[in-house]
């Protein structure tokens, strides 16, 4: 704080107002010693009263000194100086260094107004003055001191709350923060596995194939698939590097379900004996304008990951069942491995696709199914998804 409150400023007028009547006391009665040290001691008390919450301790120091040399001047001026209204800058003095302080000043003020009060001017008047108002005094610093402590523990107390409370919510914010880091590396990498391992795996069977067989027609061939799923691989890389580049709140990766028909004849340009239950392209065309993009791209991973592990866990003579419909508002894909048992894989490719099809609020199952090994997924389609 740097400049007085109007409660300070407030009573700082008063005190200059005393001061200045006192001031006119001494010129009509002409100037004492006595009168002129009335007069400081009161203008020293004003200045206090101005600075006692932005120098609380130097205010506090010089409000007891000044009221200590105001009794002494009391006993020693020949005349009856009177009771000024300025002995109440004891309490506020005290008040002030009791509640914002370290308790020792609070104690030692108490202690001194105290002690003060048996020397106070009101009981140390020339004419005279009544003992029986110690008790009071002592009872108002008593009172002060205590009212002053009060207010300073609760302060201290709901400071310690709300700095414990501060204190939560910094580790609260890291924990969302690091959670929230993990949960984007871990989103990061089921793209990069789903959009690299299904490519991959295309690339692998179209290669060793050439290389078995080794006529020009099948190497020309293979070569043509390896080219066309680097070739996609690279577009859907691309458009992901994009998403992660962009600073554009809400966009992200999102599937088209237009390129179903794609993964089905890079399947069965790999080898598998595939049976392939598709709507029609202008279903597909509907469903891509209605349906959210997490659950679009749901669905396109689904199928591309289940015809990845057809390619790498089906044998020689993969054969393969795809279908896909709606129902109501969800999506309904299954992928089943007929040409022998699947187990768990120890990779990521299933891990991902059921954490991702989790956070569309859907269901995923994979397992064996009679001699075969089926990926279902039940994934919600309405916008509000997204």
């Amino acid at each position: 704080m740097t400049r007085p409150p109007l409660a300070d400023l407030l009573l700082a007028a008063a005190g200059a107002a005393m001061t200045a009547l006192l001031v006119i006391v001494e010129l009509d009665k002409g100037p004492s010693w006595y009168q002129t040290s009335f007069v400081l001691i009161h203008a020293g008390l004003t200045a206090a009263l101005l600075v006692r919450s932005i120098r609380r301790r130097a205010s506090f120091v010089a409000t007891y000194v000044l009221l200590a040399a105001m009794a002494v001047l009391m006993q020693a001026a020949p005349v009856n100086l009177g009771v000024s209204p300025l002995i109440l800058c004891a309490p506020l003095a005290l008040y002030k260094v009791a509640r914002h302080d370290p308790p020792m000043w609070g104690a030692a003020g108490l202690v001194l107004g105290i002690a003060g009060s048996f020397v106070s001017p009101i009981n140390h008047m020339p004419t005279g003055g009544n003992k029986a108002l110690i008790p009071l005094l002592i009872l108002g610093m008593v009172g002060t001191y205590l009212w002053a402590s009060g207010r300073r523990r609760t302060e201290v107390a709901y400071l310690d709350q709300q700095a414990r409370a501060h204190a939560e919510h910094i580790r609260e914010t890291s924990r969302r923060v690091a959670q929230a880091q993990v949960d984007e590396r871990a989103r990061i990498a089921r793209e990069i596995h789903d959009i690299v391992a299904h490519s991959l795996a295309v690339v692998n069977v179209q290669a060793s194939t050439a290389l078995a067989i080794g006529t020009e027609d099948r190497m020309r061939e293979s070569l043509s698939g390896v080219r066309d799923a680097s070739g996609e691989a690279l577009t859907e890389l691309r458009s992901l590097v994009s998403v992660l580049r962009d600073d554009s709140p809400g966009r992200e990766v999102s599937g088209d379900l237009l390129r179903l028909r794609a993964l089905v004849a890079e399947a069965a340009g790999a080898g598998v004996d595939l049976t392939a239950d598709l709507p029609d392209d202008e279903t597909l065309h509907a469903w891509e304008q209605g349906w959210s993009a997490p659950a679009r791209l749901a669905v396109v991973r689904v199928v591309q990951e289940g015809l990845s592990n057809v390619i790498k866990h089906g044998g020689p003579k993969p054969r393969a069942i795809l279908s896909l419909h709606g129902d109501g508002d969800e999506a309904v894909v299954e992928v089943r491995n007929d040409s022998r048992r699947q187990g768990e894989s120890s990779g990521f490719g299933l891990v991902g696709l059921r954490e991702r099809i989790e956070l569309t609020g859907g269901r995923f199952e994979a397992g064996a199914d009679g001699d075969g090994f089926s990926v279902r997924a039940r994934i919600p389609t309405t916008k509000e998804q997204a």
